[in-house]
């Protein structure tokens, strides 16, 4: 039974009997021709972050861009040993950062160059019978479609299979699957949710190892037909202990070509970085994360054995000396928490450590963050988002200002754990006043640096609906779903080319009492410039703690000398950090800073209006 569904259709559903026959006629001509095989090796792909036109090859020069392992890939590795499958991971994200960062000049690097190279190579190397490609950011969709392409122009017999974090948000909603569908011509399995089940047994199924009534969460495309299996299978504890396949991740790589993490530069440049997932999940519902939407309601934890002999095996068989916890409710359990950090230190792991995702405030007690300190974390984000109480709970944070308040007290009794906090602006209807609120809160925190981004909304989250039903965002455009902050959102660029976001007229932002209206995009703008001024800069000089101020001055040198060259305040304070701290003040930090003084008047008028000084 036959069921013509055109591209633009919706899914339709049928009876379990016909979709079965359909789905072994597909899978028999898809793997069993003249090789009559199936699927006997599988080749892996993390695509690259973004695509060309957003690379920046200074940028990446500097050494800003990220490049963590492809975790969830190493994940599906692991299992699909387990069944006997041939496994390779091509991670061609960190192959383009190891090219460029190896190129002479800029002439000498091809962005798209680089990226198939590495694909012919993989491809051709391991002669794969399916290859499994991840996407975990709607950002990096531009990219994903280039990738697929050419995986199909170069190798059109071998099948493509698709999952990832952004796949699944895609197929929840009509426009966007439609979208995906459409763009994605050559993918013949989308698999959506998390796939350390679903994908392996897929596999068997192909191989004739296990029955089609037994595919889960899998939609298959067969011309301009298409066999969907929502059934879902959730992997519990004894599934996620599977340690990942670091050996096909190269975690001795990563941190040569590109940065893990937000806190790599309290460590020495040769350290050696990997990432972690301890517990799949987030208890929270904030309105605009999809965690809850992927890995299901709740938080399934790891069983701490596993965790410590992840650790001891990146420690001794990798080298690896920092980790980066990729939990998105890292400090969920208190009791599993402690029997972690305290593991690790009978076990003498001696790594240090950071959870740069972010923690929920009322998970910071005392003893949790004394146990984290004697563990070796140096570095924790804390997602706070608002300091309106209206806002916290439009937008269902699990927090209240009172969590924010504590968790900031039992932090700051630890000088050397380095701690972000989370803000964010623009939600819908969020007034000047309410901002304002969030000012407030954050400074009474009085923790070390705050990273403040106006709203992404991203696809199956509830605050993308509204938004897509108030008609202020389009759900089929991914094309300019951009990241705002990190090495390649848009105040990167506009850095890059020389426009510092601080350089905007902000000193005035919240006068002629504007506390009722919402801010315009332009208006965000000067208030994320406000924000970052009063918020990071204006405090610095006035710590004492010698700890706090040699960790002020490592972040100052990463923003002055990677992030954004052109940012006259962090040259300023860097200066006089250094002088707090008698070391030498280099030459060129002064004649970079009076270039720019001489050179800008946006900067002299800034530097005028907060009373630092503009002669040098």
């Amino acid at each position: 039974m036959k069921f013509k569904i055109p591209i633009h259709a919706d899914i339709l559903p049928f009876d379990k009997a016909s979709r079965s026959i359909q789905t072994k006629l597909l899978l028999n001509k898809m793997f069993f021709g003249k090789a009559n095989r199936g699927v006997r090796n599988v080749l892996l792909i993390n695509p690259p972050d973004i695509e060309a036109e957003s690379f920046n090859f200074k940028t990446c020069k500097r050494g800003r861009y990220t490049n963590y392992e492809p975790y969830g890939l190493g994940v599906l590795a692991t299992h699909l040993r387990t069944i006997g499958v041939k496994v390779s991971i091509v991670n061609l994200n960190s192959d383009v950062l190891r090219d460029c960062i190896n190129a002479k000049d800029e002439i000498d690097f091809d962005f798209n160059e680089s990226w198939s190279k590495s694909l012919h190579s993989a491809i051709e190397s391991s002669s794969p019978d399916l290859i499994g490609v991840t996407c975990m950011f709607t950002q990096t969709h531009p990219i994903l479609v280039k990738v697929c392409s050419a995986i199909s122009e170069f190798a059109d017999e071998i099948p493509i299979a698709l999952g990832g974090v952004h796949i699944t948000n895609a197929f929840a909603n009509e426009a966007t699957r439609k979208a995906v569908l459409s763009d994605l011509p050559a993918v013949s399995f989308f698999f959506k949710n998390e796939c350390d089940i679903a994908f392996p047994k897929f596999i068997e199924v192909v191989n004739g190892e296990a029955q089609v009534e037994e595919l889960t969460q899998i939609t298959m495309r067969d011309g301009n037909e298409f066999i969907d299996y929502q059934e879902k299978s959730q992997p519990n504890v004894e599934i996620l202990d599977y340690v990942p396949a670091h050996d096909l991740m190269n975690p001795t790589e990563l941190s040569r070509w590109g940065k893990v993490g937000s806190y790599f530069y309290l460590k020495n440049e040769n350290t050696r970085f990997a990432t972690v997932l301890s517990n799949r999940g987030c208890r929270a519902q904030c309105t605009f994360c999809s965690v809850r939407n992927f890995n299901g309601v709740g938080v399934r934890r790891r069983s701490v054995r596993s965790v410590l002999d992840e650790l001891k095996m990146l420690y001794f068989e990798h080298g690896v000396r920092h980790i980066m916890w990729l939990d998105d409710d890292f400090l969920y359990d208190t009791e599993e928490s402690l029997a972690l950090f305290n593991g690790m230190v009978r076990e003498n792991i001696d790594l240090t450590w950071d959870c740069t995702n972010g923690v929920i405030a009322a998970s910071c007690k005392p003893e949790i963050i004394d146990a984290a300190a004697a563990s070796g974390c140096i570095g924790l984000s804390i997602g706070m988002e608002s300091g309106n109480a209206e806002i916290l709970r439009q937008i269902k944070k699990p927090g209240t200002i009172k969590n924010f308040l504590a968790a900031a007290e039992a932090i700051r009794r630890h000088p050397e754990i380095y701690t972000r906090v989370f803000l964010i602006i623009g939600f819908p209807g969020e007034t000047f006043s309410q901002i304002g609120d969030t000012i407030s809160v954050a400074s009474e925190m009085a923790l070390d640096w705050y990273q403040i981004q106006v709203l992404q909304p991203l696809p199956n989250t509830p605050i993308f609906d509204r938004m897509v039903a108030e008609g202020l965002i389009n759900p089929n455009d991914f094309a300019n779903v951009k990241y705002i902050g990190g090495s390649v959102g848009k105040n990167a660029k506009a850095s890059a080319e020389g426009r510092d976001m601080l350089t905007r007229d902000f000193k005035s932002i919240f006068s002629n009492n504007k506390g009722a209206a919402i801010p315009s995009p332009n208006e965000l703008e000067d208030i994320w410039s406000y924000m970052v001024y009063h918020l990071n800069y204006s405090k610095l000089l006035n710590e004492s703690r010698r700890a706090k101020q040699e960790q002020f001055l490592k972040n100052l040198e990463y923003i002055s000398d990677v992030v954004a060259p052109r940012d006259a305040f962090a040259l300023h304070y860097r200066i006089e950090l250094m002088r707090q701290l008698n070391q030498p003040t280099l030459p060129t930090l002064n004649n970079r800073l009076e270039a720019l003084l001489a050179g800008d008047y946006y900067w002299r008028d800034r530097f005028t209006e907060f009373g630092l000084p503009v002669a040098r």
